[in-house]
């Protein structure tokens, strides 16, 4: 255990003895840590810099005194593990009086920063216990964010602050975006508080960009990837250094509209047509093995299918059943993660009059349990392609860059760290489910939906009608589903005049489907008319648009099928809801 650090906050050191008592406590604790024969000088002058051996740091400690905002013993052998002791002001009452300088706030809550920081940077908590002067070593980028990071989870925001510069960052933050500030309006209240009412020498950040930067250690960054105009292609890759559209031709920056020339920002930078926002997969699968408050949860499906044929979460259905039969290596192991997609347009201004759509792409882990699946907190933002207009079927040039992430995660996964365990393992992960609207569907499939071959399900196969009076097409043959002494298979006058005496449509085999999609690989969407390849439904006798960039996934071709027997799945629940089985 941790030996107390209230001796740290006495400030007449020199005079008092119980500053030299806990000089000798925290020497005993440090040498028996790190069970080597120097430690780091914490003392104010040297401020961890240099090594010595036991009797030159004490009195080091004794003549400069103790870095007061050291509270955590990192260099001396204590783990984030252990909960750091409380610096109290010196006081007999065990109260704080605002003068000591701590991390935790509010007494004996103890600041959450360490244990965010534990859980980004697990394979660091063993960091700072190196012995002596031979064998150091220059950290590595993960072990300087964790000291930066921890640097800042322990200096407070002004001397005598409470509150820490990045606890105080973080809910400044939170608010700005519960608030929907702007981040104009962000930076002008940090303005404020720095220069009229925080003390000299505070050290909050004086812009939202440069708090942004503090926060970037934590993993809340994202990627910028500029866009054709006309949604043809991507500036990534190999196209990244590109000035034009390779396909259409359009400038990839803004122009002015009455002299031609480039827009630019007060920087100089040119300022891009169209960005897509993209948030890396990976880290955050990983954040979520590595919390330890949800590490537990993501194994929560292993064993949990229920045999009463009523589907209360995915993994009850036919579809996931299906899946690990045929990927046992990936069934095998319970930490990998299912995931399912959903993605539909919204207009995001107060005044909706404005004509805009944004396209948010948001994936769902469906290892944990179902009062979790779909809460606000458990959705992980994928991407968020940019507007006026929806991409429409040129959805799939935006999903370029999460589709190589999933290839790469079934194919070769992430090395992560386990809090439940305390192991390292290598994640992968598949896409198995799409969640949409008929319209979002459509471009994400690559069938239509609309017209008389409207079911994705069905395909050529779709039972319709032609309204005689409204002109629309009408789906009324779903009494083929229901058993065929079914007396509603008779009954004419309460549905569409005819008796129903068919079975319900066989789904298409794969091989079927992948011919029927040979003459539609690496056709050109784009909202350019002159370049885009333009499809004749009535030629082709189908509803196919283009071969979905989903096909790419190598596990993705019997998807089809797996998802057509978790629609025939509830659609028997229904019919025996109906007939009251």
């Amino acid at each position: 255990m941790t030996p107390s650090k209230d001796w740290m906050a006495i400030e007449d050191y020199v005079n008092d003895p119980s500053f030299e008592v806990g000089v000798n406590s925290f020497l005993d604790h440090a040498f028996q840590k790190l069970g080597t024969d120097n430690i780091r000088y914490p003392c104010c002058e040297c401020v961890n810099g240099e090594f010595g051996d036991r009797e030159k740091v004490r009195q080091h400690l004794l003549v400069y005194g103790v870095v007061k905002r050291y509270t955590f013993w990192f260099h001396h052998g204590e783990r984030l593990e252990q909960e750091p002791q409380l610096v109290c002001d010196g006081d007999d009452d065990g109260n704080d009086d605002g003068d000591g300088n701590i991390a935790e706030e509010n007494g004996n809550k103890l600041d959450e920063m360490l244990g965010i920081i534990r859980d980004i940077y697990p394979e660091c908590n063993n960091v700072g216990s190196s012995s002596n002067d031979s064998n150091l070593e220059e950290p590595n980028t993960d072990a300087k964010r964790f000291y930066n990071l921890l640097k800042d989870s322990q200096d407070p925001v002004y001397e005598g602050c409470k509150s820490s510069r990045m606890s105080a960052l973080l809910k400044l933050l939170h608010i700005k975006t519960l608030g929907r500030w702007t981040n104009e309006s962000f930076t002008m209240l940090l303005d404020f508080l720095k220069e009229d009412l925080l003390p000299k020498g505070s050290n909050l950040p004086k812009s939202y960009n440069k708090s942004k930067k503090v926060m970037k250690d934590l993993g809340l960054s994202y990627q910028k990837i500029d866009a054709c105009v006309n949604d043809c292609m991507l500036y990534w890759k190999e196209n990244e250094k590109l000035n034009a559209c390779d396909i259409c031709g359009a400038s990839r920056w803004k122009s002015n509209k009455h002299n031609g020339e480039e827009k630019c920002k007060s920087n100089g930078k040119r300022i891009p047509q169209k960005t897509l926002r993209y948030f890396p997969l990976k880290p955050r699968l990983q954040r979520l093995f590595m919390c330890s408050k949800t590490a537990s949860l993501m194994t929560w499906h292993h064993g949990k299918k229920k045999k009463d044929g009523t589907m209360r979460h995915p993994v009850d259905g036919t579809a996931w059943e299906s899946f690990d039969t045929e990927h046992p290596n990936f069934a095998s192991d319970p930490r990998n993660v299912r995931l399912g997609l959903a993605s539909d347009g919204f207009q995001p201004f107060a005044n909706s009059k404005t004509s805009y759509s944004i396209w948010p792409v948001i994936l769902i882990p469906y290892n944990v349990p179902p009062e979790l699946c779909m809460k606000q907190s458990n959705m992980i933002l994928s991407m968020l392609i940019p507007g006026p207009k929806g991409p429409g079927d040129a959805i799939d040039v935006y999903l370029q860059p999460l589709i190589e992430e999933l290839k790469d995660l079934w194919e070769v996964g992430v090395e992560t760290f386990d809090a439940a365990t305390q192991r390292h393992f290598q994640l992968h992960a598949a896409l198995m489910w799409t969640i949409n609207d008929f319209p979002a569907y459509a471009m994400l499939s690559g069938w239509s939906t609309k017209g008389y071959l409207a079911c994705p399900c069905c395909l050529r196969d779709t039972r319709s009608m032609r309204l005689p009076h409204g002109g629309k097409e009408c789906y009324m043959r779903h009494r083929c589903y229901l058993p065929m002494n079914h007396r509603w298979r008779k009954d004419k006058k309460s549905f569409d005049g005819t008796v129903e005496r068919e079975g319900p449509p066989q789904p298409s085999s794969i091989d079927d489907i992948l011919n029927e999609l040979k003459d539609l690989e690496n056709i050109i969407l784009s909202k350019d008319p002159s370049v885009k390849t333009k499809i004749s439904h009535e030629v082709r006798g189908d509803n196919w648009n283009k071969k979905s960039i989903f096909f790419e996934l190598p596990y993705w071709k019997t998807n089809l099928l797996r998802h057509n027997l978790d629609v025939m799945h509830i659609e028997k629940n229904i019919c025996d809801s109906v007939l009251g089985q």
